[in-house]
């Protein structure tokens, strides 16, 4: 069996969830990790039994080739980490967390340069290869609902009352904000929806942490022929997560379309395993129900990735497809300053 070489940056939470899929997938192997933290790296590295540790990204990339590298740090880091690891030529693909650059300039420098370097690069938005949303997606490009005519999202999760003060996400200077995370997920579901980036966008933050990230966003996003879609993020309120998504000849709903692990661990209180549902009403009022197990995401996003890697094929979270989604946070940020619709320029 030909083994795949994975490198971890960052040994933060999403990280041992990377780290866990690892083990699980026949053929891969993590083969190095790199932090700047040498008591974070023992104690990563003892957890999943990788003995190559390094404290920067130079040296790592200096002794090993990589099939993937996944970028796992705070958001800053994650266009420069991203362009230092293409321009070694030794990964073949990037796999970064979302999101996965603070900005659309960023996001298209590294497109470009994944262009240039012959590069896969994908965003860590694992719950596109859940089975649900290929069921999700074949039914909207059947036309099971008809033409697309708007989206209504929400994502919210109780961590303000459960996360210390100091946590990241409550600090914009290290990526912290629900705008760029779990409006990020409905951003990024609202346009491959729509098939399509917005024309303008307008949102309001009503509440924020001491630090001044947004704790809850409301957003409206204008899309063409008078599309819009209507999302709601937040670190503030219970956890939910639901989308609907309306056609001229019928409507599609589904539950936990973003994440299905069954334990939270210090987020959220643990949870019996997570199923998916989702339900497509036509005008006629017939209704059918898709029913999915749940889906451990993290491996069928790693998988994609090794795949795409060894092939040269595309993933649904491409680089290419994220520059739209910052372009998009861009113009929800500068609307959240203004109070004022803004143009998405993309």
């Amino acid at each position: 069996m030909t083994l795949s070489s994975i490198g971890i940056v960052g040994t933060g939470e999403n990280a041992h969830d990377h780290a866990a899929a690892c083990q699980v997938i026949p053929g891969a192997e993590l083969v190095a990790i790199c932090d700047i933290s040498a008591d974070a790296l023992a104690r990563f590295g003892d957890e999943f039994g990788c003995p190559h540790r390094y404290e920067s990204l130079d040296a790592m990339l200096g002794a090993h080739e990589l099939d993937v590298l996944v970028i796992s740090t705070w958001g800053p880091h994650h266009a420069p980490l991203a362009l230092q690891a293409m321009d070694t030529g030794r990964v073949r693909a990037l796999l970064v967390e979302k999101p996965m650059a603070m900005d659309a300039a960023e996001a298209a420098a590294m497109v470009a340069r994944a262009q240039a370097t012959g590069t896969l690069l994908v965003e860590g938005f694992k719950w596109r290869y859940d089975p649900q949303h290929r069921a999700a997606f074949d039914a909207l490009a059947a036309g099971r609902i008809g033409a697309v005519r708007s989206v209504h999202g929400a994502f919210s999760a109780p961590l303000a009352g459960r996360m210390g003060e100091g946590n990241w996400r409550f600090d914009p200077a290290r990526g912290g904000g629900s705008l760029y995370d779990t409006a990020g997920y409905l951003i990024h579901f609202a346009r491959a929806a729509m098939g399509g980036d917005p024309v303008a966008a307008l949102a309001i933050a009503p509440d924020s942490s001491a630090d001044g990230a947004e704790l809850s966003a409301a957003i409206i996003l204008e899309f063409t022929e008078g599309r819009v879609a209507l999302l709601q993020s937040s670190y503030a309120q219970a956890y939910h997560q639901a989308v609907t998504v309306i056609g001229t000849q019928g409507w599609m709903r589904y539950t936990s379309p973003f994440d299905s692990r069954s334990s939270r661990d210090a987020e959220f209180v643990a949870t019996p395993p997570l199923a998916a549902r989702i339900d497509i009403h036509g005008n006629d009022f017939d209704h059918e129900v898709l029913e999915f197990p749940p889906c451990n995401q993290f491996v069928a996003q790693l998988e994609a990735v090794l795949a795409a890697a060894r092939t040269r094929g595309q993933v649904p979270a491409s680089g290419a497809f994220a520059v739209g989604s910052m372009a998009t946070l861009d113009a929800l940020r500068a609307s959240i300053q203004s109070g004022r619709k803004k143009e998405v320029r993309v």
